[in-house]
């Protein structure tokens, strides 16, 4: 049973630098989309607000758990105004906040380094077990 002096899931959590790093991810992506969709058109502060909602839902899990909340707050907070805005100049503020939550261009790099895959091996004529490589088959011998 709750207590009316529990803490409330959501709403009383500090900002970690998960958060920061999430909200960093969601500018940058809507600064992506600004800038491709309509560079000159002016921005639409409703859709502005829907879609920082939706992105920062998508970027912690897709979960109702709270961080959704702290993120798309800090979204809100380090992205220009929208009065007046095009899209394009937007777009360009928002990267800038990014930038200032430790968002870098670097940041898309892969994490896992890529490292070639050897050549398929002979197999026997069954095709099941791999025959023996030719360095394997004269040690054999």
């Amino acid at each position: 049973m709750s207590k009316t002096t529990d803490r409330v899931r959501g709403l009383a959590l500090d900002v970690t630098d998960e958060h920061k790093s999430q909200a960093a991810a969601v500018l940058a992506r809507l600064a992506r989309r600004y800038a491709e969709e309509a560079p000159g058109a002016p921005v639409d502060d409703f859709a502005f607000t829907v879609r920082v909602g939706a992105q920062a839902y998508d970027e912690t899990g897709r979960s109702l758990a709270g961080a959704h909340k702290i993120v798309a707050a800090l979204v809100r907070e380090h992205a220009p105004s929208r009065e007046g805005a095009a899209c394009g100049p937007f777009a360009a503020g928002l990267l800038d906040g990014a930038r200032a939550l430790g968002w870098s261009d670097a940041d898309n790099e892969p994490v896992i380094p890529r490292h070639p895959v050897p050549g398929p091996r002979e197999s026997d004529e069954s095709g099941r077990v791999p025959a023996p490589r030719p360095e394997q088959a004269v040690a054999a011998r």
